[in-house]
């Protein structure tokens, strides 16, 4: 980017998301960021107050991008549950935009919460709306109570994992389709 490009917030959100992914938590500064965008930090300060601004402004982006905007998504589109559980992974397991980290991101913000009470606050908020919404989508499928909480916490753990891993090369595509099926088939009384 040339210093004659106008930047928005939105160009030092994708640029600390870069920094996050690739060296932790510790590399979202100020001066990483000057040097990574080829701006002074006068730039910086015209569009964030502070550090912890542009760090609220990422988690808030986070939050909303990866937990808002694709529920809204999912349940836009009217599928049968088992067909949604199934769009869910694809859509997760499909790479998010390198401009904001690429496939580590999620990985990057959990770790940045294990060191950080804001962060983490957020990342609980976000679980919590996705294991409700998991659990609300079994239970359409006929899973009860605890059972549907239970296998939403399990299928969201899978989920989690699954991601993290996409960026291995070496994995093979999963069978998606057949590991839904396996979650949402009751279990038979005993």
């Amino acid at each position: 980017m040339t210093r004659r490009q106008r930047l928005t917030p939105q160009d030092w959100i994708k640029a600390a998301f870069r920094l996050l992914t690739a060296d932790g938590p510790s590399a979202i500064r100020v001066d990483l960021l000057c040097r990574e965008l080829d701006v002074t930090k006068g730039s910086f300060y015209w569009h964030f107050k502070d550090l912890a601004a542009l760090k609220a402004a990422m988690v808030s982006h986070w939050q909303q991008v990866a937990t808002h905007d694709l529920i809204t998504s999912l349940t836009a589109a009217e599928l049968a549950p088992r067909a949604l559980i199934i769009r869910l992974f694809e859509d997760v397991l499909d790479v998010p935009a390198r401009d904001y980290g690429g496939a580590m991101a999620e990985t990057a913000i959990r770790h940045w919460a294990s060191g950080d009470a804001a962060v983490q606050a957020v990342v609980r908020d976000a679980d919590a709306e996705r294991l409700a919404f998991l659990t609300l989508q079994l239970r359409a499928a006929g899973l009860t109570g605890p059972e549907a909480r239970s296998r939403a916490s399990f299928l969201y753990a899978a989920l989690i994992g699954m991601e993290q891993l996409a960026a291995e090369p070496a994995l093979t595509p999963t069978n998606i389709s057949g590991f839904v099926g396996a979650v949402l088939t009751p279990t038979a009384p005993q």
